[in-house]
C-alpha cells in the first residue's frame, strides 16, 4: 500500500514566527500551482523575501527542498489519479505537470517501489 504525503503544519520549538510564515505562504502557493510552479525567484519574491532565505526556511519547517516538496505534491496527486485508473499514464504525468512518462514513471517507482503500470493493473 502506498502512504499518502502528509501536508500537516508542525510547529517545532526551533522555528521562529516568521519563518513559519514565509514557509507556510510558500507552501500554499505550491499547493495551488505544483503542475506548474512559480520558480525560486518569483516564489520567493510573492513570499516577499529572497531566494536564499526562502530555500533555508522552507527546508528548516518542512524538512524537504522547494523542489521536492512540489515533486511529493505531484506524486501524490498521480497516486490518487492512478488509483481512479480514469487516465492513462500519459495522461495522469501531463495531469500533474510532468513532460515525459517515462521521467514520471522513473520518478514513481523511486518514491514508491512500485511502477505506475502496475498499480494500473489492480
Amino acid at each position: 500500500m502506498i502512504h499518502r504525503f502528509k501536508l500537516l503544519d508542525i510547529m517545532d520549538e526551533h522555528i521562529e514566527n516568521h519563518e513559519y510564515c514565509i514557509s507556510k505562504s510558500a507552501k500554499d502557493i505550491l499547493l495551488k500551482s505544483y503542475t506548474s510552479p512559480p520558480t525560486i525567484q518569483v516564489l520567493a519574491h510573492l513570499c516577499a523575501t529572497n531566494e536564499s532565505k526562502l530555500k533555508k526556511v522552507f527546508k528548516k519547517v518542512y524538512k524537504t527542498t522547494v523542489y521536492g516538496y512540489v515533486q511529493k505534491l505531484r506524486l501524490e496527486k498521480a497516486n490518487l489519479l492512478l488509483k481512479e485508473q480514469v487516465l492513462n499514464i500519459g495522461e495522469i504525468a501531463k495531469e500533474v505537470g510532468y513532460k515525459h512518462q517515462g521521467h514520471f514513471s522513473k520518478l514513481f517507482f523511486e518514491t514508491y517501489g512500485v511502477y505506475p503500470k502496475d498499480l494500473l493493473k489492480r
